[in-house]
């Protein structure tokens, strides 16, 4: 899995749904900050598809070929409005063998994207992008 850098915010424009985290591991919360995010995404021109639950947190596919790429966004710490949001593309097999995997591109044009969406939003407060 290749993914971006991740960014880290507050914001108390997204409420956590009662149960919303029995789809994930516990106390992992995001779907209305995916669900905002991806509607921010589809109006800036990125063609994002459905909301999907995983443990680690909320995921919206983004449609792309020859990799899958998906938005992470995951609520973290105390209180319950700090966020991480991250891109990352699935690199599928041939692409790795035939040595044509351009996924990088594709993660680094989707991360400009979120930032874009997150910086433009006056109740997202605190942005900064944490490298690992």
């Amino acid at each position: 899995m290749k993914h971006s850098p991740v960014l880290e915010f507050q914001s108390s424009a997204f409420p956590i749904a009662a149960g919303e985290d029995e789809a994930t591991n516990p106390r992992i919360y995001g779907k209305a900050l995916a669900q905002w995010l991806a509607s921010q995404l589809r109006a800036a021109g990125v063609p994002a598809g459905d909301v999907i639950s995983e443990d680690f947190g909320w995921c919206i596919r983004v449609a792309s070929r020859p990799h899958s790429l998906y938005v992470a966004c995951a609520g973290f710490g105390e209180p319950p409005d700090c966020w991480r949001v991250f891109a990352f593309a699935e690199r599928g097999v041939i692409a790795r063998l035939l040595g044509r995997d351009r996924s990088a591109e594709s993660v680094a044009s989707l991360f400009a994207a979120v930032r874009r969406c997150l910086e433009s939003t006056p109740a997202v407060r605190g942005l900064r992008e944490e490298t690992e």
